[in-house]
């Protein structure tokens, strides 16, 4: 059985979190490259986290989360802040979306269900696809380590799923997968990421 979040609130926007997964850093390495910036769904959202930066770049957000009380609380901080453009969807399983969806994050989830990559074939009609997951080392925060899903398996599933996909090395504790199947889904003019195809 895989490791499931406590559902601890304090810990998904606590200071720690912020300086090991830093979301201007994400927004800067990787949502600035997106040339489509429609549709994304923040899969497994928690309270919020992404959710955010997301909304920054994107015209409409879904995040999608399966409790109910950290949907409550993502709806608080949504409106506290006054962000509009973004749909909450409570369920644990992959949604059917009846149009284009640009870009779909997976955020430290992926390790938390029993068939990750039938969530990577789900989504692999989305434009890109960015999956984070933790490291397979110990760390203060996070799942046992003996939970996470190491780094070349992931990258095994992703690439059975898609054309191309890179490593970019942004986080100390984390690994970023960004898949995608269009040559054209990503700026490559300041390109420093490692490709796979």
């Amino acid at each position: 059985m895989p490791h499931i979040f406590s559902g601890d609130p304090d810990v998904l926007r606590s200071e720690k979190r912020k300086k090991i997964l830093p979301v201007d850093v994400f927004g800067r390495e990787i949502l600035s490259r997106l040339r489509y910036r429609d549709t994304a769904v923040d899969y497994g959202a928690g309270t919020g986290y992404f959710t955010e930066v997301l909304a920054k770049h994107f015209r409409r957000v879904y995040a999608v989360e399966a409790k109910v009380s950290m949907a409550s609380i993502l709806r608080e901080e949504l409106d506290k802040r006054g962000v509009k453009n973004v749909g909450i969807i409570i369920s644990d399983t992959p949604q059917n979306f009846d149009f284009e969806i640009d870009f779909i994050l997976f955020s430290n989830v992926l390790h938390e269900v029993d068939e990750p990559e039938r969530f990577l074939e789900w989504s692999r009609n989305a434009r890109v696809v960015v999956v984070i997951e933790w490291k397979k080392i110990e760390t203060e925060l996070g799942p046992p380590v003996e939970e996470r899903i190491e780094k070349q398996e992931m990258l095994k599933m992703a690439e059975r799923n898609f054309r191309f996909v890179e490593c970019p090395e942004i986080y100390p504790f984390h690994y970023i997968l960004v898949c995608y199947h269009e040559d054209d889904a990503l700026d490559k003019s300041n390109d420093k990421t490692k490709k796979r195809s």
